[in-house]
């Protein structure tokens, strides 16, 4: 529920300030929404667009676009949220909301864009799964899936000397030595990307259309690169001001708070990717998508979990040892099982991976609802 009141303390402190009544506050949040909705829309086209030119510029595959820059770019306030926490003394929501933009990328995000995948394949007469070599599943999907497991059996193990918020020893933790170790995977993970980068420049794009003349190549990559950084800040902007007033209106119409978390909260955190994603797929550009999702939980799981870890070590809750980590490795084989054999992921494995995760969502309901 701290996750709950620090999604609306911006937007809330506002309305007190003004002085507004209920309607007139749900008025300003519907219209909020609305805003945030069209800054996700037109950062989406901004950053998809850039970021499928600058892979075209660079002949670098797509997929490892999405995997490095573009995943780092929507992870980034992920990072600072968690960072926030735990020097706020609550190091488990920051393990929550990695564990939890995981899940969502891959049952959630995956799930339904492999669905509207296929619908849009119909109408283009095109293959209805999202391409994926056998170059992703091995390689960043191999990352993907190694340190999602070290977490998990770092926290099933490990005390670390970690404290609850409660001010009680953590039954689980994960210790600083070994937010060392993911941060190792981490650097590995991104010497891994540019190696390939560099050595599919030689493969890839060689048909592609040449760059800007020499005298307009700097104003040219300026604005790419402004375009790229801009797409994704509206992207970021429009997904807070979305969810934090989404949010109150639940709260209005008297949604409960365990089903605003489980819903527009799980979904918000995941915001920038989800948007990404179904944009690259309405753009013909399903690699970049998939890219994304993957370099995004390879974050999550190193990048984000270790830092905070850094700082002191992380207390993790029953529910993470018990269910969410291990449900993570188990949407994690099934995404990289369910694309190896045909070299993409099909509307039929996309409704396997969104039926795992709604699964999730009511054993979580119902086993740690309270």
């Amino acid at each position: 529920m701290q996750l709950l009141s620090m999604a609306v303390e911006p937007i809330e402190f506002l309305r007190l300030i003004i002085g507004l009544d209920a309607p007139a506050s749900i008025l300003i949040s519907l219209l909020f929404i609305a805003l945030g909705m069209l800054s996700i829309t037109k950062g989406g086209d901004l950053f998809t667009d850039s970021a499928v030119e600058i892979a075209r510029l660079t002949r670098v595959p797509p997929v490892i676009i999405g995997a490095t820059i573009v995943s780092m770019s929507t992870t980034f306030p992920e990072l600072m949220v968690s960072v926030t926490s735990t020097f706020s003394g609550k190091g488990d929501l920051a393990v929550g909301n990695a564990l939890g933009s995981c899940l969502c990328n891959i049952g959630l995000i995956i799930g339904s864009c492999a669905l509207l995948n296929g619908f849009l394949a119909r109408k283009r007469k095109t293959e209805s799964g999202i391409p994926v070599s056998r170059f992703t599943i091995v390689g960043p999907g191999s990352f993907m899936l190694f340190s999602g497991v070290m977490v998990w059996l770092f926290s099933l193990f490990s005390t670390g000397d970690a404290i609850t918020q409660n001010g009680v020893p953590a039954e689980f933790a994960i210790a600083r030595w070994q937010a060392a170790l993911l941060l190792c995977v981490l650097a590995a993970y991104i010497l891994f990307t540019l190696r390939v980068a560099l050595s599919s420049r030689h493969d890839f794009g060689e048909d592609q259309e040449k760059p800007p003349q020499v005298e307009n190549v700097i104003i040219y990559y300026f604005k790419l690169v402004s375009a790229f950084f801009c797409g994704a800040c509206l992207v970021i902007l429009g997904s807070k001001l979305l969810v934090t007033n989404a949010v109150q209106v639940a709260r209005y119409f008297e949604v409960s708070e365990l089903l605003i978390g489980l819903t527009i909260l799980a979904v918000g955190t995941s915001l920038p990717e989800y948007t990404i994603s179904v944009l690259s797929i309405i753009k013909g550009h399903g690699a970049l998508g998939t890219g994304n999702i993957i370099g995004a939980n390879v974050l999550n799981i190193t990048m984000v979990i270790a830092t905070c870890a850094l700082i002191q070590p992380l207390p993790i809750p029953k529910q993470t040892v018990l269910l969410d980590g291990p449900v993570v490795i188990l949407l994690i084989l099934a995404m990289l099982g369910l694309s190896w054999r045909r070299k993409q992921i099909s509307p039929l494995s996309g409704l396997i991976l969104l039926t795992m995760y709604v699964s999730y969502l009511l054993i979580a309901t119902f086993w740690f609802g309270h």
